[in-house]
């Protein structure tokens, strides 16, 4: 983490319309990496396994930073929120994922490279964070939020230049990202 900076760049209380808008992001990139990351902060054990199932291989850790098993009986031990993590998600994964995370706090995160100069894949990207306006999922919104990233490095004025003809523009300060 710290090595990108993520602009927000779109905020509403519309989650489909927060979604289409990261989608449209994408469609910027040069490249596009096939994995997505997902991660969210899930408050209850249907739910928990709901997620378990439609994203394969997640990390869930509970809020005492212990790992928790989904599958595991009793639940009534762990500590919700539970945090759940797959970097290398399925693209097929992101709305049934969205589905089974309901109304709490999650995030889609998808890699790739902007068709810029100071490009660089390892920090370029789009996230959309649903109910969070943060994009540790560290705080609850009612809102969703977009985020554009790029290389720290990257003067902001150049992203503006970048954002500028899609129509997009900063919200604010860039927040330190991935």
């Amino acid at each position: 983490m710290g090595h990108s900076r993520a602009y927000p760049v779109f905020r509403t209380t519309d989650g489909d319309a927060a979604y289409a808008r990261a989608r449209e992001l994408c469609g910027l990139l040069a490249e596009v990496e096939e994995p997505i990351m997902v991660e969210a902060l899930i408050g209850t054990p249907e739910r928990v396994r709901r997620v378990a199932e439609v994203v394969p291989g997640a990390w869930f850790e509970d809020a005492e930073g212990e790992t928790y098993d989904p599958w595991a009986e009793p639940a009534g031990a762990v500590r919700f929120p539970v945090w759940v993590c797959q970097e290398e998600a399925p693209r097929e994964a992101e709305l049934p994922f969205l589905r089974a995370v309901g109304d709490e706090r999650a995030s889609l995160c998808w890699r790739g490279t902007w068709p810029v100069p100071w490009a660089h894949p390892q920090y370029d990207g789009v996230q959309v964070t649903f109910h969070s306006d943060d994009v540790e999922l560290d705080r609850a919104a009612g809102t969703h939020t977009v985020f554009l990233h790029v290389d720290k490095r990257c003067p902001a004025g150049q992203v503006r230049e970048f954002l500028a003809p899609a129509g997009y523009e900063p919200l604010g300060e860039a927040r330190i990202g991935w």
